[in-house]
């Protein structure tokens, strides 16, 4: 298992589901984790106090509104230095809500990973070590998906590949595609029973694979500019 110790991470998004076992799986390779949330303080505070003890300052919890772009200008320098940054966070939205909330998604999944980018870039203490690893969607990087969600997802996908030419050599910027992990929350579990019979591996995807994946993209220094689908084969359908 890689070693860990003595870095620290944010995970944004990490209260719950998938950000949750991001945390987890940095915190048991001994990061430090800084678990970020919106609302979800209740969640994040326990989570944060179920990991692994690390070394002063330990795990923390930090609340930002990534759909503000103030304060996601700001967020940086209230958090500090980090070694590694999972954008996590994200929004899914129904093609047909009203435009503030569409736009708000766009923020959350595309505006703000970029911005925390460059924002924890240009606060790195020289000679630091910093990664980013974004988040996309195996589903959405496609061309098949006409909506606004996977539109977001493009467009970071993209953004992953421009500040991965931009930051370098100091700077890392990868990304990891997952399928099907978690339903959105709007939908519950009832959409995701049919979908593991389509897979060429006739499975879900399991979200340790997924932390997995993302480890090795944020600890792997000769890698930038990559993404990795952890999607049980859904990429090769979307293949011509």
């Amino acid at each position: 298992m890689t070693d860990l110790g003595g870095k620290r991470v944010l995970v944004t998004g990490a209260s719950q589901r998938l950000g949750a076992v991001l945390a987890q799986a940095f915190a048991a390779r001994g990061a430090a984790v800084v678990v970020h949330c919106f609302r979800s303080r209740e969640e994040a505070d326990a989570l944060a106090s179920s990991l692994p003890p690390c070394p002063a300052p330990g795990h923390e919890v930090v609340s930002c509104d990534l759909a503000d772009p103030d304060s996601v200008r700001r967020f940086p320098s209230v958090v500090g230095p980090v070694d590694v940054l999972v954008n996590n966070a994200a929004m899914w939205i129904r093609g047909d809500a009203p435009q503030s909330e569409l736009d708000r998604q766009e923020s959350v999944n595309h505006l703000a990973p970029c911005a925390l980018i460059r924002g924890f870039a240009a606060i790195r203490p020289a000679g630091r070590d910093f990664a980013a690893v974004n988040i996309l969607d195996a589903a959405a990087i496609s061309g098949a998906d006409p909506s606004p969600y996977a539109a977001s997802k493009r467009a970071l996908l993209r953004d992953t590949f421009e500040l991965a030419r931009e930051l370098a050599p100091e700077i890392r910027v990868n990304a990891v595609a997952p399928g099907p992990v978690f339903p959105p929350c709007e939908l519950g579990d009832a959409g995701m029973k049919r979908i593991p019979g389509t897979l060429p591996l006739k499975r879900p995807v399991s979200p340790a694979d997924v932390a997995d994946a993302v480890v090795l993209l944020a600890s792997s220094r000769s890698v930038t500019g990559s993404v990795l689908a952890v999607d049980c084969g859904q990429s090769m359908l979307q293949q011509p």
